[in-house]
């Protein structure tokens, strides 16, 4: 298969297992305004009760205008909690967080660039696996999203680990 082709079938299998899952997606934020801390956590705080879960995958994307992109891929077993820390990263831009910051927010301003949506699923709501045959444990389901949007994105994602998967 051409690396085009495959790139392809990876971007047919990311956006299906995303598609399937859409129902736990909200708002992140809105392009042109600055990130609501307290907003974001409230919808984070609001779809991981209503799923219940041991553990979440999520996905953060960006609506761009020729296409969403995935962003960021992360598991965690609070939700919540692990978004608190990647939200006051953001606001400090140290470290890793540098490269969020010029991703997501414009240049010298707290507004946010695009669009951003954040899609998070708890292992009781997995209805597949990404790839065909795969487990669906949430480690799993990681591990194939991050594998998937690294080879079929012109954007790298912001994961730090996985790239070359």
């Amino acid at each position: 298969m051409s690396e085009a082709g495959d790139a392809l079938r990876k971007r047919v299998l990311f956006e299906a297992w995303m598609a399937e899952h859409q129902p736990f997606s909200v708002q992140f934020a809105q392009k042109g305004e600055a990130i609501d801390r307290r907003t974001v956590l409230a919808r984070l705080t609001t779809l991981a009760g209503r799923q219940r879960a041991p553990e979440y995958v999520y996905v953060l994307s960006e609506r761009r205008p020729e296409e969403i992109t995935p962003a960021y891929v992360g598991k965690a077993r609070s939700p919540v909690t692990r978004w608190t820390q990647h939200l006051a990263g953001l606001t400090k831009g140290e470290g890793s967080y540098a490269r969020w910051r010029q991703r997501f927010l414009r240049e010298g301003h707290e507004t946010v660039r695009f669009d951003l949506d954040l899609l998070l699923v708890g292992e009781t709501q997995v209805q597949f696996p990404p790839l065909p045959g795969f487990p669906t444990t949430i480690g799993a389901v990681e591990y194939q999203l991050v594998g998937l949007a690294a080879g079929a994105y012109p954007l790298r994602l912001l994961n730090h680990e996985g790239q070359a998967r």
